[in-house]
């Protein structure tokens, strides 16, 4: 089984207060997909079965919606069993769900998906056909059948690569910023984690999509509690290291974030470590 969570990490991957927003931000070949992961296991992994037991701190009763948008449900299944959560018992339990923004988005039905248990308690995979405002509903509703799970803790919200949108819709920048503020002002209270891929550092923003995709994350930044942000190596690539994570306090600026950046190696087996430069 991979590690479970780096021990320099475990401050930012805690539960997160009331409301509060984190946005990760990639770069290709620096992907996010790795701390989304280990936010599942820190947000569910109460046992080491991901299935709560009552013993085992105040994870227990905390529930996720995870919106995928470049990654369909197996995916996450997999990654999160290889560090020891089972996603299909959370979701039995009401703990989990997933909305499947990837498989069926312009299809206008869930025919061509592979049926997961997830999808029997929530809506099913999103769809393009009613635009930005049939997806807010659809993540509205998932969010109430969660809070439905007899705890008084609200639902986590991880919204994964919802820049697809702007690559693969007529949609702009704004509609999707919009979207994103949509759905928190129409749950309040409830916290989110949102991932986004940026243009490199120091490479230029040619085309009118790689413009759109600095407003969004730009945008997104400034209302931030927590940023923390992947990057590639400055002076390039290194066999023992991945990638460089850096964090941040984000413009929302409301919680005391102690501010670091450190070096981080992903395993063949989907462990991750992370160190200090220098170590």
């Amino acid at each position: 089984m991979a590690s479970r969570l780096p021990s320099l990490l475990e401050q930012y991957l805690a539960l997160p207060p009331e409301a509060a927003l984190i946005v990760v931000t990639g770069v290709v070949g620096a992907s996010t997909n790795w701390l989304v992961l280990r936010y599942l296991c820190s947000f569910l992994g109460g046992s080491p079965a991901g299935g709560g037991d009552d013993d085992d701190g105040d994870g227990d009763d905390t529930a996720v919606l995870l919106v995928s948008f470049m990654r369909d449900y197996s995916f996450w299944r997999d990654g999160a069993g290889r560090l020891g959560v089972d996603l299909e018992a959370l979701s039995r339990k009401r703990r989990f769900g997933f909305l499947d923004g990837l498989t069926c988005l312009f299809t206008g039905d869930g025919g061509g998906s592979v049926p997961v248990p997830v999808s029997q308690q929530h809506p099913k995979p999103l769809t393009w056909s009613g635009g930005s405002s049939s997806i807010t509903a659809s993540i509205i509703d998932a969010l109430e059948a969660l809070q439905q799970n007899k705890t008084k803790k609200k639902p986590i919200l991880i919204v994964d690569q919802p820049d697809l949108l702007l690559a693969a819709t007529a949609t702009t920048a704004t509609d999707v910023r919009d979207m994103l503020l949509d759905v928190r002002e129409r749950a309040p209270g409830i916290s989110c984690v949102q991932t986004f891929t940026t243009i490199g550092q120091g490479q230029q923003q040619g085309t009118g999509l790689e413009r759109a995709h600095a407003a969004l994350t730009l945008g997104v930044a400034h209302e931030a509690d927590i940023l923390l942000s992947l990057r590639l190596l400055d002076t390039g690539a290194a066999g023992d290291v991945g990638g460089v994570l850096r964090i941040t306090r984000g413009g929302g600026g409301g919680l005391d974030v102690e501010e670091h950046e450190y070096l981080y190696r992903i395993g063949g087996d989907g462990g991750v470590r992370v160190f200090e430069r220098g170590q």
